[in-house]
C-alpha cells in the first residue's frame, strides 16, 4: 500500500532535481522497445492559472510545494520529467499497473486536499492525471491522450488501456480525417444538405434545415464522422459560414424558410452576427425566413454573452430553435427569456413514442408545456407512419425524419 506522509515531504529548492524534455527523449531513445513502460502524465492547469492572476513569485512557491511532495513520494523505479510549465510526466518500470492507478489516486487526493502557500484563501490545485502504458514509441503519445480523456471527462485519474498497434492505426486515421478535412473546406466540398420539416397544420413542407455534409468522392460523410477533427483543427467557423453561405444562395429563389445550425463558438462571435446580416442583404433574404438553431452542446447558463447575443439576433428578425430538447438546456425559464421560437424535441424520445409509454409521455409533456408559452414544436426522428400519426395526435406542429424525407443535396418539394 502507498501512503503519503505530510512531515516526510522534502523541502527542496523548485525545479531542482526535475529531468527536463530533452532529459525525457534521451530517456527513451535509450530504452529498449522490448520494455513495457508506465506513463503517468499530470497537468496543473489551475497553478498556470494562478502565475496569471498572482505575482510569479507565489505561484511558483506554490509549484515547489507541490513539486516536492511528488519527489517526496516516488517510488524508487520511477522518473520524474518536466514537459512544460504546467505538464510532467512519471515513468515507471517493473511495477504493475494498478500500483501507479493506487499511487496517481492517492498523489491527487493529496495535492488536492493541500492548502497551498500559507492557506492563501481559494489557492487550491487540480491535476488531471492521465495513464497509459507501451513501449518507448508509443507510450508518451498514448499518455497525452490519456490526459486529454481525464479532462473531457472530468476524469480524476483516467487509464487509457489500449495496445500499441491499435492505437498506431487510430493516430493514422486521425492523420487521414485531419487532411481529409483541411483539403475538403479548401476544396469546397464541406456542403449543406436539406432535410424537410413538414407543417402538420398545412399538411405539406414548409421549411428545411441546413446540415453539413463533407463529400469524399463517391462517399458523403455526416458530422460525427468529421466534426471532431474539425473542432481540433479549428475549422468549425469556417464551415459554419460555407454552410450559411451555400444555403442563402438555395433559399434565395423561393419562399421557404431555412434553419443554420449554430455552435457554442459561433453564437459567442458577434462577427456572425454580422454575418448573417451581411447574407440576408447580399441575397435580399428576410431575416424572418431564417431559424438560427442552438445546438445541444451549448452550455447557456447565466451567461450573458450567449443571451444577448441571442436577443439581438430575435431583434434583427431571425427566429431562434433549441435543437434536441429534452436531454440538456431543458429550461423553460431560460427558453421565455431568451424568446425561443422553437424547440425541436429529441429524437431519443420521438422515435420510440408507438412502442415506449415513458417516452410517449415525456413528448406529450414538453408538447403541452410548449404550448402555455407560445413555443412551437419540431418533433425529430418521424421515421415511420405510426410516429407520424401520434405527433399529429399530440398537436405537434412540425415533423421532421426519413418519413418526411432525407437530407439531399436538393430540395424535396413534396412528401
Amino acid at each position: 500500500m502507498i501512503s503519503l506522509d505530510k512531515q516526510n515531504v522534502k523541502e527542496i529548492d523548485f525545479f531542482d532535481y526535475l529531468f527536463d524534455r530533452q532529459a525525457l527523449l534521451h530517456y527513451l531513445n535509450n530504452t529498449s522497445k522490448d520494455i513495457e513502460i508506465i506513463a503517468l502524465l499530470f497537468e496543473l492547469e489551475d497553478l498556470d492559472r494562478w502565475f496569471s492572476i498572482y505575482a510569479p513569485n507565489i505561484a511558483c512557491k506554490t509549484g515547489e510545494e507541490i513539486l516536492a511532495v511528488i519527489n517526496g513520494i516516488l517510488p524508487p523505479n520511477a522518473r520524474f520529467f518536466q514537459i512544460s510549465r504546467d505538464t510532467y510526466s512519471i515513468m515507471f518500470e517493473d511495477i504493475k499497473i494498478d500500483k501507479v492507478i493506487e499511487f496517481a489516486h492517492i498523489l491527487r487526493t493529496f495535492i488536492v486536499e493541500r492548502k497551498f502557500y500559507n492557506n492563501l484563501s481559494g489557492f487550491d490545485i487540480t491535476p488531471c492525471i492521465g495513464i497509459t502504458k507501451g513501449n518507448v514509441d508509443f507510450v508518451i503519445p498514448k499518455a497525452f491522450s490519456a490526459l486529454k480523456y481525464a479532462k473531457k471527462f472530468l476524469s480524476k485519474v483516467y487509464f487509457l488501456d489500449i495496445d500499441d498497434k491499435t492505437f498506431e492505426q487510430q493516430q493514422k486515421e486521425e492523420i487521414r480525417l485531419n487532411i481529409l478535412v483541411k483539403n475538403a473546406i479548401y476544396d469546397g466540398r464541406i456542403v449543406p444538405f436539406y432535410q424537410p420539416i413538414y407543417n402538420n397544420k398545412l399538411n405539406k413542407i414548409t421549411k428545411y434545415e441546413c446540415l453539413s455534409r463533407l463529400i469524399d468522392d463517391d462517399k458523403v460523410l455526416y458530422p460525427y464522422d468529421f466534426f471532431n477533427i474539425a473542432r481540433q483543427m479549428g475549422f468549425m467557423r469556417s464551415i459554419t459560414y460555407s454552410v450559411i453561405n451555400n444555403s442563402f444562395k438555395v433559399f434565395k429563389n423561393n419562399d421557404y424558410e431555412f434553419s443554420i445550425n449554430i455552435t457554442e463558438e459561433d453564437i459567442r462571435d458577434t462577427q456572425m452576427i454580422d454575418y448573417l446580416s451581411n447574407r440576408c442583404m447580399k441575397y435580399s433574404i428576410n431575416p424572418s425566413r431564417i431559424i438560427i438553431e442552438l445546438l445541444e452542446d451549448i452550455e447557456f447558463g447565466d451567461d450573458d454573452l450567449v443571451v444577448n447575443n441571442i436577443l439581438i439576433l430575435k431583434n434583427m428578425g431571425f427566429k431562434i430553435a433549441i435543437d434536441d430538447f429534452g436531454y440538456a438546456n431543458s429550461n423553460f425559464g431560460r427558453l421565455i427569456k431568451m424568446q425561443i421560437d422553437y424547440i425541436k424535441i429529441d429524437g431519443r424520445f420521438v422515435k420510440n413514442i408507438d412502442t415506449d409509454p415513458i417516452s410517449y409521455k415525456i413528448v406529450k409533456s414538453i408538447a403541452t408545456l410548449a404550448k402555455t408559452i407560445d413555443v412551437k414544436c419540431i418533433a425529430e426522428f418521424v421515421h415511420s407512419k405510426s410516429i407520424q400519426k401520434l405527433v399529429r395526435k399530440l398537436g405537434i406542429e412540425y415533423s421532421q425524419g426519413y418519413h418526411i424525407g432525407q437530407a439531399s443535396s436538393n430540395l424535396l418539394n413534396k412528401v
